[in-house]
């Protein structure tokens, strides 16, 4: 079977976060919702791992930060 194509990256300038909707059901997703600067609202859906995959590399990414510059 053929490789599929690479697709290119999209670079979006997000204005604000709408909103985080957390769902009380283990098998619900959870959706954020991102206001981009040209008004239009992305919003984005993860399954329960796949946000549990995002909050872990968001974590250790706030340590590598407060590392560099932390609070004083």
């Amino acid at each position: 079977m053929a490789e599929p194509p690479e697709l290119p990256e999209i670079d979006l300038d997000v204005a604000d976060v709408k909103r985080i909707a957390l769902t009380t059901d283990p098998q619900g997703e959870t959706m954020i919702s991102f206001e981009m600067a040209s008004g239009q609202v992305m919003n984005l859906m993860f399954s329960p791992e796949i946000f549990a995959k995002l909050e872990a590399m968001m974590a250790k990414a706030n340590e590598a930060q407060a590392q560099v510059s932390p609070i004083q």
